[in-house]
């Protein structure tokens, strides 16, 4: 299933892994389940934890707007 199309433009985040989770991504990457390669796979899997980390409340929700061509944090409203 293809991930929706993001509002705003991707920016790039580079990390250093280990060859065991290289290969768990590519596990992952070979069931079709995340994505269809590792870095995707990767993607998805911090995308869950950080909606997992809202969840359970350690981190605050952010609303984000487009400002000047840049994306920025603006405070949610009640």
């Amino acid at each position: 299933m293809a991930r929706p199309s993001n509002s705003f433009d991707s920016v790039s985040l580079t990390i250093a892994i280990t060859p065991q989770i290289r290969a768990y991504l590519d596990d992952l990457t070979l069931k079709g389940t995340f994505g269809c390669s590792p870095a995707e796979a990767a993607r998805m899997l911090l995308s869950a934890a950080i909606e997992n980390k809202l969840k359970e409340g350690e981190l605050e929700k952010r609303k984000f707007i487009l400002q000047d061509g840049t994306v920025v944090s603006v405070p949610e409203t009640a």
